[in-house]
This record gives C-alpha cells, structure tokens and sequence, in this order.
C-alpha cells in the first residue's frame, strides 16, 4: 500500500527552511564531484547499458568513434577523421593514434586504442552469448551482424581492420541517421582483455578511454571514479582534462535523505521530488530566496516521452495473461481516462508538457504538432471500456508495476485515483528500478511504467520501439506491439537520406500507432535539477547525459 506523503511534505518543508541558515560544510574530498543513484545500478557492461544510471557512468570511463558535442553536432571522438562512400554503404574510421587505455590489471600499462578493439566491441553487442540488450541497433545494419547474431558466421562480414588505426564499416542498406547510432552506449569502445579477465564480473569493472577510470563499486553502497592520468584531450588553453579528481556516487533509496545531504554540501547535484519543488518554489517554479542559497535551480527541455506499457505480445511472459493483447477497445479506454493536465500541474509541477501528440517528444527534429494523440475525453473513455467488455470498469482489475521513485509513486496513485472514476480497480506494486529494467527487458510485466529518452537526434530512436523486429528481448519494443503496415513505413523512411521525407513517413507511422493505442503516452520530460553554486562547467544534454569531463569544483 503506497504510503502517505504528509510527513514527507513536513519534513522537506524543514528541510527547505534550514537550508537558508545552515551552515557549509567540506566533502571529505574536496575535489570530488558527489552525487546520489537513488534508483540503484544494475550494470556497468555497455552491451546492457538501457538504463540512464548505467549510462551516465559509463560514459565517464569509455569513449565512441564519434560524439555530440555541446550545440548537439556530430564530431570525432575516438575517431580523429572519417569518410562515407557516395552510395552510403561503407564507412571508414581512422582512430586517433597513442590513445592509451587507463591503467588496469587486465591490460599492459600503456595499452593504446587499436582497430581490432573497435570490431571486437561492435561483435559482442551484437553476440546474444554476451547477453546483449542492444541487438536491435546494428543487428539489420550491419552486413553479417544478423547472420553473427543467429551463430551462422563467425565474425561480421561488415567490420573490416584495414590496419590497426582504420576500420571499415559496411551496411547492407543506407541508414541515414547510423552515425548516430555510434554515440550510443552500446558503441563504446573497451579492450577484450577486460572481458576475458573479468568474465561476468566485467560489468562491475569497467575499463576504457575516458576522462575517469573505474576505482571501485560497493554494490548499493558507493562508486568511485577517478582521474584518468592518460587521458588525452586538453582544454581550449592546453590544460588537461578533466579538471576534477574523483566522482564519488551513493546509492541511498530515500530521497528525502539524499536530499537532506544536498543541502549538507554531501552532494553536489540533486533532482528534487514533487514535494520538494512545492516547498523550494513558489507558484510560477521560481526558487525561493535564491541569494540565500547555495546552490541552483535549473530546467531545461530533455528529449524523453513517459508512457504506460500495455503488453500485446502473447510470447512474452506477461503477455500471457495480459488484458491488452488484441484488445485496442481497452488500450483507448486508458488512454481517454488520464487527465494528462492536471497529471502535469499537480503532480509534476512544471517538470513534464501535457503528451497529446504522438511519441516524438516536443524538440526532437520530425516533432510535429500536426499528430494528434489521446487528451482526457470520460464520455470516450465509458464507450472504449463497455467495446472492450468492460462496462464501467467491471471485471478490470490492473497491477501496475513502478519503481521506487518518489515521482513514479506520485504518478501511479494519481492514475489510480483516474482510474477509479470509471471503475477500474488498480493496484500498484513498487520494486528497484535496477529489478523493473530487467522485468521489462524479458517482458515479464503486462502494465508498467516506461520512458523512452532520445539516444541521438533523430526520430528514427524512437519510431524502432515500435518496429516488430524489435521486441524485447532483442529490442526496445517492450509493448510487443506489431503491425506490417507500420513495420513498411519504418523500413522505407531507414533508406532515405532527405531528412523532410524521412520525418512525413515517421508521422504517418505515429498516426498509425496512435490510432491502435500502442502506448499510453502521458508527458514529454522536463529536467529540473539543482547544483551547488560552486561548480562550473557541468551540464546535462538534450539526451541526458551527464558531462562531467569539462566540470569543476571551487
């Protein structure tokens, strides 16, 4: 039973008032950037990284071919240069030469970036052994990637070492976006020498080229990263990077606690809850009394739609007794109970934008305001529940499954009571959010709470959760939905390479998937978060990623 938040509002009430008058004080390492994983971390292995915690560490030890930079343009990371053949097919890298990996048992001291690491880290995300999550991104790109992934090859056909600084990339179809699809987390690059030396353990030891390298990981306790020595990039004055000398992550549950340390100077970034914003802000979202403070309040737009998950796939464990499978009657029946507004003036405060489009969230190139969703309509709502053979919501009875994420908890008692109006009886049921991941992935839950943030700029990321061949466990598809002529549109809008084209079939795509209720899409995010004032050169992208290398500590 989800408990009752007054004693949660009083004691951040408290909290807000003394942190006008408490005093600073050190973090035991002066230089260290602090934060909190209240929601836990299940893995640091890339080819498992779908969750944002997994990512955001992961992406302080380890480095792609290319990257994002901070005006979102695609630039050469790992790769000094790269060219792309007239027809689109093939792709050629040429590394940066003397990029040593950080200091490590499993390696010689020195160990420097080669071509072969990159073919090897492209093959084991797409080698099902490794239990990968993120076949679904090269597996009908790459040429041999699928027939790799089925056992019938034994290395990709389409990853070529030239020489130890060139590897060349061959696609069995053009891919407008797949420069893209190398700045995600399932691209990094790691020596093989730290898989074979650490086995399953690989993912709690991880080791690569990035700014920090792996210290330790007290599984829910602590994680520490430091300053990679052999780090390579330089700032715009010739000073090495990066500034700070540690990253030290808690993994306390309680908000309010991790909160309470905030303001104590135990951390350097928080994302405050619902409550906590109440007490922080006044009625617009400004911070209270800022001058008095010694941190910040920031909000910027982040690329990220929140969603019910409504399973459809009869193959999937939840799917067995799921009551949405060929059900689209019920699908639009939930979709037409939830009162997305005041879900976003009540519960989220100003940190999400009502979803009545389609699943592109608001900034994402293809957008469009022309797609029109589901808005709160109980007339629709009472006709979608008596066609699904639920009048008034008799004989439905719903567990949704959440996170312990205090806003999650928000969210889902908010449902609950919308819910009810119609008279459908739903229960809710909080786990780790490390456990969720991993009942989603495998399809274990048929009602659950999920989110899909953008990877890269590009509305292809979003569109392939709805592509059939992408149904967990070998994709993002974690609703198992499926519809030829949805699958048609995404497969023609991958082969063309004018982006205005490309962004019509995607709409016409969303209209289909609106039109069968795939998802319950409720909000497009809005990130609000709060750092102290003593710490410059941080900042979270459109993605949210957390770039720490540029950060540092006064």
């Amino acid at each position: 039973m989800i408990r009752n938040s007054y004693i949660v509002v009083f004691s951040v009430m408290l909290a807000a008032l003394f942190s006008l008058n408490c005093g600073k004080r050190n973090t035991s390492e002066i230089n260290s950037f602090n934060m909190n994983f209240y929601t836990g971390l299940e893995t640091l292995d890339p080819v498992m990284s779908n969750a944002p915690a997994s990512i955001w560490v992961l992406n302080q030890v380890m480095e792609t071919l290319v990257q994002y930079d901070k005006s979102n343009n695609l630039v050469p990371a790992l790769a000094s240069s790269y060219e792309i053949s007239d027809d689109a097919l093939v792709y050629t890298f040429h590394l940066r030469r003397g990029i040593k990996y950080q200091n490590d048992l499993c390696i010689p001291q020195g160990r420097t970036l080669n071509a072969s690491d990159v073919k090897y880290c492209l093959e084991r995300v797409n080698n099902p052994s490794s239990k990968t999550r993120g076949l679904w991104v090269f597996r009908d790109k790459i040429k041999g990637a699928e027939d790799y992934s089925l056992k019938k090859a034994n290395s990709i056909e389409g990853l070529q070492v030239l020489n130890d600084s060139t590897i060349r990339i061959i696609l069995v179809k053009p891919f407008a976006p797949f420069l893209s699809l190398l700045t995600m987390s399932y691209a990094l690059i790691y020596p093989p020498e730290a898989v074979a030396y650490y086995g399953e353990n690989f993912g709690f030891h991880p080791v690569g080229t990035g700014p920090f390298k792996f210290v330790r990981w007290e599984i829910d306790k602590e994680l520490i990263l430091s300053k990679n020595e052999n780090y390579y990039q330089t700032d715009s004055l010739g000073k090495s990077l990066p500034y700070l000398d540690n990253i030290k992550i808690s993994f306390k549950q309680s908000t309010e606690s991790e909160y309470l340390d905030f303001l104590n100077g135990d951390f350097d970034y928080h994302e405050p809850t619902f409550e906590m914003l109440q007490a922080l802000t006044d009625e617009n979202g400004n911070l209270l009394s800022p001058e008095k403070r010694d941190f910040t309040l920031v909000r910027q737009p982040w690329l990220n739609t929140v969603y019910l998950i409504m399973l459809q796939d009869t193959s999937l464990p939840g799917g067995k007794s799921s009551p949405f499978v060929n059900n689209r009657n019920l699908r639009k029946a939930i979709n037409f109970s939830v009162n997305r507004d005041k879900i976003v003036k009540y519960i989220l405060r100003g940190r999400g934008i009502p979803a009545t489009n389609g699943p592109l969230p608001i900034g994402l190139p293809g957008y469009s305001e022309d797609t029109k969703g589901y808005s709160y309509n109980p007339d629709s709502a009472k006709f979608y529940f008596r066609k699904a053979g639920y009048p008034d919501g008799k004989g439905l009875n719903l567990t949704l499954f959440i996170s312990n994420d205090e806003l999650q908890k928000s969210l889902a008692i908010a449902l609950q009571n919308q819910l009810a109006d119609f008279g459908v009886q739903m229960n809710i049921e909080q786990v780790m959010q490390s456990v969720l991941n991993s009942q989603q992935q495998y399809g274990e839950l048929s009602f659950t709470r999920g989110n899909w943030g953008a990877d890269y700029y590009d509305p292809e990321n979003f569109m392939a959760l709805f592509y059939s061949k992408n149904i967990i466990p070998f994709g993002p598809n974690k609703t198992g939905y499926r519809t030829p002529l949805a699958d048609s549109l995404y497969e023609l809008a991958m082969r063309i390479k004018d982006f205005d084209i490309r962004a019509k079939l995607y709409n016409e795509m969303e209209k289909i998937v609106i039109d069968d209720a795939a998802w319950a899409i409720l909000y497009y995010n809005v990130r609000i978060y709060l750092l102290k004032k003593n710490i410059s050169g941080f900042y979270l992208d459109g993605l949210n990623n957390i770039v720490l290398k540029y950060t540092s500590k006064n």
